[in-house]
């Protein structure tokens, strides 16, 4: 079975010994919390985090944490390795860059250079899902593999320059998200970087349900500097990877539309969740104001979310155990309109079970 696995590194400074006496605290106050922020999301979907902050995030412990989940990680599983710091660029060395610089990771107490962070992710495994995500400056293409999708506006497409003899693709499939442009910076608050914060306020407390390219548009929605936040694909992208729901370990069936429910007092609608990590969706009119209940009935462990009016993005309720036994129910004052319910195991790695499900007034 599909495991998730991140790596999540925020620097708040850095080391001034290293950077001859600059310390690298402006800009960088929220970093931690941005980490913490990202484990929050990716915990509740039941990912293995390891995460490195400010001193703790040394160049060799990146990388080295890198290493060990390409040689730990098999096909179907999923690695995001998340970064929220400085960006930086170096001189291009070996002439695999078209604008002569290297964009760089700070870490606490040397610059981790592109070429190296390709290296580390070349070693995972064909199969793997990587996601890739930089809340700093420069962080366009701060993976150095050879783009095979960006789909920017405003984006810096950079053609292959003269590879190097010992250049290798990389076997894994990645996503790579990026706060901004080449060359640009990246905001940063006390509360976090305006990327992250946006990317946390498009999650909806997991009540999103879009792709990783739905999240960037949603991301470039919501976000409140200047900046041009990047998405990019490299690798062989799976039309299941490209697809799925944003951060999920393990692929669900398409949904192909909600079942309508009529609102009555018996006969309730019967469904089965036949796949771990499936989501059942349904939706109902109400013609006329009042309270409504929606509940499910049956022995599965049920998680269940209400949504509307006429949107399904935006939250009503959420419901775990207010039904009878490990049953979902909600009860609201509802206008006119229509309203759409999502109903998902609460064991999102393993659950399966029938239930039935109805909405009465």
């Amino acid at each position: 079975m599909a495991k998730g696995h991140a790596l999540l590194v925020g620097l708040k400074s850095v080391d001034p010994a290293s950077y001859n006496g600059w310390d690298g605290t402006g800009g960088c106050w929220g970093c931690e919390l941005d980490v913490d922020n990202i484990e929050r999301i990716l915990k509740s979907l039941d990912y293995d985090t390891k995460i490195l902050k400010t001193a703790d995030a040394t160049r060799n412990r990146i990388l080295s944490s890198l290493y060990r989940a390409a040689d730990n990680l098999v096909a179907d599983d999923i690695f995001v390795f998340y970064y929220s710091g400085h960006g930086g660029q170096q001189p291009d060395l070996n002439g695999d860059e078209v604008d002569g610089k290297d964009e760089t990771l700070v870490a606490y107490d040397r610059e981790v250079i592109d070429d190296k962070i390709h290296y580390a992710l070349t070693r995972f495994k064909a199969g793997v899902r990587i996601v890739m995500i930089s809340d700093s400056c420069n962080s366009g293409t701060n993976y150095r593999g050879r783009m095979t999708v960006s789909v920017n506006e405003q984006a810096i497409f950079r053609p292959v320059a003269r590879m190097p003899r010992e250049e290798v693709d990389i076997k894994a499939q990645l996503i790579h998200l990026g706060g901004c442009r080449d060359g640009f910076t990246s905001a940063g608050y006390q509360h976090g970087g305006a990327f992250t914060i946006a990317l946390c306020e498009a999650w909806q407390d997991g009540a999103f349900a879009g792709t990783f390219q739905d999240l960037h548009e949603k991301i470039c929605e919501l976000i409140r500097s200047s900046q041009k936040p990047q998405y990019n694909e490299y690798g062989h992208l799976t039309d299941d990877f490209r697809s799925q729901k944003a951060f999920a370990v393990i692929f669900a069936p398409p949904v192909e539309g909600p079942v309508e429910l009529p609102i009555i007092d018996f006969a309730p609608h019967k469904a089965e969740i036949t796949q771990p990590g499936r989501k059942d969706y349904y939706k109902f009119i109400v013609a006329g104001e009042g309270k409504y209940t929606v509940e499910t009935e049956g022995r599965t462990d049920l998680l269940m979310a209400l949504y509307g009016p006429d949107s399904e993005t935006k939250l009503i309720a959420r419901d775990d155990d207010s039904g009878t036994g490990w049953n979902a129910k909600i009860a609201a004052d509802l206008s006119p309109g229509t309203y759409y319910v999502r109903v998902e195991h609460y064991n999102s790695q393993s659950g399966t079970g029938a239930y039935s499900i109805k909405v009465v007034k």
